[in-house]
This record gives C-alpha cells, structure tokens and sequence, in this order.
C-alpha cells in the first residue's frame, strides 16, 4: 500500500516506456465494434496487486471473465492516462479519488454510473469524492486511517509504556534516544507520507468545530488549531531517525525498519500493517490514536482511498454489458465483505465490518465509527479539490501527474514540509504560505 500511496498523493516516478508498451498491450477497448462475442472479457486495471484476488472473486460470482492486471504504483496513473488519452484503456480502472476520478469523468473519458449502479449503501463523503456536476463516476472502494505504532517489547524492554499524552510520547522518545535506539522512523523523501502524518496530528489537534469553519471558510490555516498541529510536527523531528531526509528511496524503509525492531514508534496507516507482518511476523506491536499535542480528544485521521471507475469508450457492445455488470456489483454488501475479507481494510458500504483475523484494522474501524475527524482537511477534502481543468489530462500527458491537482492542500503542503521539519520555516510561516497558496479556495 505504501507504494501505491507514493503515486496516489502526486509524487512518483516519471512514465516508463515499457510501462506504457505493456500497458498498450493489455487494453481493454480496443477491440473492434459490433458486440460479437458473447463471452467477453472484461479488463481491469489497478495500483493493488494485491487485490489479484478479490477479483477472483468477482469473476466466480458474476460469472464474467476479468483480466486483471496491476502496473506498478509508481507509475500506474500516467500509464493509465496514456492509454486513456490514446483510447486503448481498460474497460474498468481504479482512479484516485476526488480530483483524479472527477477529471476523467469530466473529460468524457469514465462513464457516469448512475443508472448502472445502486449507490444507496455508500458512505456518503465517500460518494462526494466520486462526483462531479451532479453524476458519479466512480464506485468507492476503501476508507484508511492513520494510526500512532509502537513496538511493544522495546518499551517494555525500556521500561516504557504506550503514551497516552503527548508529553508521554516525547518523553519516551526521549529515552529511547538516550539508549541509542531510533524512537521513531520516517522516510524524509517521501513527502505524502510527512504529509498524512501531518493530518494525522491535525486530526487529534483541532476540534472537529474548527475543521467545519475551515471547510466552510470561516476559519484560516493561520489559525491556532493548524499552527499547533505544524509545532507539534516540528517537535518530533529531534527523534527521528538520524538521517530522516535522506530515507525513502525504496518507499518502504519506514514499515521495514519498524518491523524488524529497530524503531519504537512509526505514524503510518493501517494499510501498511500487511508489509510490517510480512517482514516481522513476529514483532509485538500495537497501535493508538496519535495523542493530542494541546489536550484535545484523540481522532483518528482519515480519507477515502479511490475509485473504480468505468471506461466511457467501450466499442464492443457485450463487453460493456459484462463491464456494467462488474461495476453494479462493485457497489454490493457483497463485494465490500470480500474486500474486507480479502484485504483487511475498511469498506465505504453499508453493513461491512473487518473480520476478526484483522484486530488492528477492526480497531481502526471502531474509531472511524466513533471518534473520525470531521470533515477532513487534508487529502480528498474540499481543500483538496481545486477546480478540475479535464484538458490537464492531455496537457500532462508526458508528465509526472495524470491530473491536475497541483493546487490541493495535500499536494501545496509536500513542499515545504521538509523545511518545517527541519527548522527552516516556522510553523506560523508555513500556515500563511499554504493559505496563500489556497486561494483558490479561500477566495483571499
């Protein structure tokens, strides 16, 4: 997840060319016209490998036959736009959600769904980054979190315990340091990450009434609550690891060096608990919300993940009928189950819970039922969802992002995030520049 993250929140990689040739080579809508074959095969791209699965599954229960193909995360966005602009992509693709589903819809290039597709059982802010001009184009698919992790056996070791303040948790990085032992690990070229753990602080913060004035524009980013959460961020980076910025370049140095004991804290998200019980099955750890840096309650941060959307050029017309009878079903109790099941993680749809098997993920989903921040202000929140221009997609066809989303908060905040960190600009500098570069929003 974390890599697919990394070319989710626009960073990544620029556009391979064999990336592109393979991609041209399993489309989807390139088959001639006239609805000829009565057992079509419906195309299905991702950035989730490990959803290979899941559609499986979909194949066995819809009777459809799916070639399911995932390109890698760093580069699937612009190999996706390059076979939508050249109109070879595949008949169902998962797109990010907000800017990103609404800019292929708005350029013609994803097909509303509304009369192909109940959307009765979907989390309604959810459904609001899968919309645009009053139709959907998208079925959501996941909801993640951001949690605090801590590795149980190297406090107890330390004679520590999980933090329940923030005060707790400095100080018991505090120790740790002076024992030799990286309190918490960060990858400092990965910037959406720096940035989800950001809002992960914001969200524990700032009072869900502020975050309601900001998204209404009654309140500024110059405010106390955002400029404590930036402050807080700064305090943690005494106790990172000793060469932070310089970490990252295989996008998963923070899940790695955390499960294999040699970190005692990480912000990450739950979707990133698969890669840390993978490389330390053994590890005992556990997870809390991250502690409020000012005494405000605890929230848990989170965001609607993507979409699955369906292609608007299909020629063949038996493959479209198979494809809108996979995407119906996409928005089924029934798909959400098999997601959770399959992938551990919380589903937009009505009625689906996490299995037992996932006891972080299934505490994860108490909070988001209890204690969510809202609405968010990072990414997929209004904030991040500047006007949507569909001309970008063939503007931006050679560049290192499929749409244009440069001006959203989530992206605005990845520049300088470093500095901050750093020490290089304060947190009130910070606050004014991103209002600054909101004006979009903020209309100031």
């Amino acid at each position: 997840m974390n890599s697919r993250l990394k070319r989710l929140l626009r960073g990544g990689a620029a556009l391979a060319v064999a990336g592109v040739a393979v991609a041209a080579s399993l489309t989807g809508c390139s088959s001639s016209g006239g609805g000829s074959s009565s057992n079509a095969t419906v195309t299905v791209w991702s950035w989730r490998s490990q959803d290979k699965p899941l559609w499986d599954t979909v194949a066995k229960d819809t009777g459809v036959k799916i070639n399911f193909r995932s390109v890698t995360a760093t580069s699937y966005d612009s190999v996706l736009q390059t076979a939508m602009n050249g109109g070879s992509g595949p008949d169902i693709f998962y797109d990010r959600a907000g800017s990103g589903t609404m800019t292929y819809g708005a350029a013609g290039l994803a097909a509303p769904l509304d009369n192909i597709v109940s959307f009765d059982g979907i989390n309604k802010t959810s459904l609001d980054a899968a919309q645009y001009e009053g139709k959907t184009y998208g079925v959501p698919f996941a909801i993640q979190t951001m949690e605090l992790f801590y590795n149980k056996d190297l406090l107890k070791q330390n004679g520590l315990t999980p933090p329940t303040t923030w005060d707790d948790l400095i100080s018991d990085m505090k120790t740790l340091k002076g024992k030799g032992i990286t309190p918490m690990e960060v990858m400092g070229t990965q910037q959406w990450m720096l940035a989800l753990q950001l809002y992960s602080i914001e969200a524990s913060a700032a009072p869900n009434s502020w975050n309601q004035d900001l998204v209404a524009k009654k309140a500024a980013l110059t405010d106390k609550p955002f400029v404590d959460s930036l402050t807080a961020f700064q305090q943690l980076e005494p106790y990172f690891e000793k060469n932070w910025q310089a970490v990252g370049s295989a996008g998963n140095e923070q899940q790695t060096q955390f499960a294999l004991g040699k970190a005692g804290f990480i912000i990450d998200g739950i979707f990133n608990t698969a890669t840390i019980d993978k490389v330390g099955p053994n590890l005992n750890y556990g997870q809390e919300l991250v502690p409020s840096p000012n005494g405000n309650k605890p929230q848990i941060e989170w965001y609607v993940d993507g979409n699955i959307s369906m292609n608007a050029k299909i020629k063949d017309s038996a493959e479209k009928k198979a494809a809108e009878k996979v995407i119906a079903y996409t928005a089924t109790k029934k798909f959400g189950d098999a997601f959770s099941q399959i992938a551990g993680e919380i589903s937009p749809i009505s009625g689906v819970k996490i299995p037992a098997k996932y006891e972080l993920s299934t505490q994860a989903y108490n909070w988001f039922q209890s204690v969510p921040v809202s609405p968010v202000i990072g990414i997929r929140s209004p904030l991040d969802t500047p006007p949507v221009d569909p001309s970008s997609l063939k503007k931006k066809s050679s560049s290192k992002t499929a749409v244009d989303t440069d001006q959203g908060i989530f992206t605005a905040n990845q520049t300088d995030i470093d500095n901050l960190l750093a020490g290089k600009i304060t947190p009130e500098k910070e606050a004014a520049k991103l209002q600054s570069d909101l004006k979009w929003y903020f209309g100031k």
